[in-house]
């Protein structure tokens, strides 16, 4: 059965949807048991409460599929360490394309105030197509056609319907 990204998304300030990378880490084990996430502290300064980490993805060869890292404060996050950890995990699977379109850090800005991210939707490995389970509207949850949801993608950076789309659309445009 295909991993339902619906199930565990979140809505977030700004009421954007986010997957956090608890999910991201289920749905990569879902679909790469036998795949390998690194992690590697860059540095850690515990007088100043700065901790950065890299994670590194690899394929059951040893190959590495991407590679992220992060750094935290502990006057943002008592828990510092792991919280950078976790974010280099999160941003390696989004850069792996498991929820990438619900990723704010992958953003490169916006435009018209709608967020761009660099990758814009998972992107199964060696050319394989997405899974038709995946190809769900955003904002309502229904089921999208392939055609739909590449124009989608393409237009708006993230997977509409054709009614959400609209709305959108009459939205920026007001």
């Amino acid at each position: 059965m295909a991993f339902n990204v619906r199930k565990h998304l979140i809505t977030v300030r700004g009421g954007r949807h986010y997957l956090p990378v608890a999910a991201r880490l289920a749905w990569f084990r879902d679909e790469h048991p036998d795949w390998s996430i690194e992690t590697h502290m860059l540095h850690m300064d515990l007088e100043q409460g700065i901790a950065v980490f890299q994670a590194v993805v690899k394929d059951v060869a040893g190959r590495v599929i991407a590679s992220a890292t992060k750094m935290e404060t502990r006057t943002d996050f008592p828990d510092f360490l792991e919280k950078a950890e976790t974010g280099a995990i999160g941003r390696a699977l989004a850069m792996c394309g498991y929820g990438t379109q619900f990723a704010p850090e992958l953003s490169e800005g916006s435009v018209d105030g709608e967020d761009i991210a660099f990758a814009d939707s998972p992107l199964p490995l060696g050319g394989d197509q997405p899974d038709p389970e995946t190809l769900v509207c955003e904002l309502c949850g229904q089921r999208l056609t392939r055609s739909q949801y590449t124009l989608s993608m393409n237009k708006f950076q993230r997977a509409l319907c054709p009614r959400c789309q609209r709305q959108v659309q009459s939205a920026s445009s007001n």
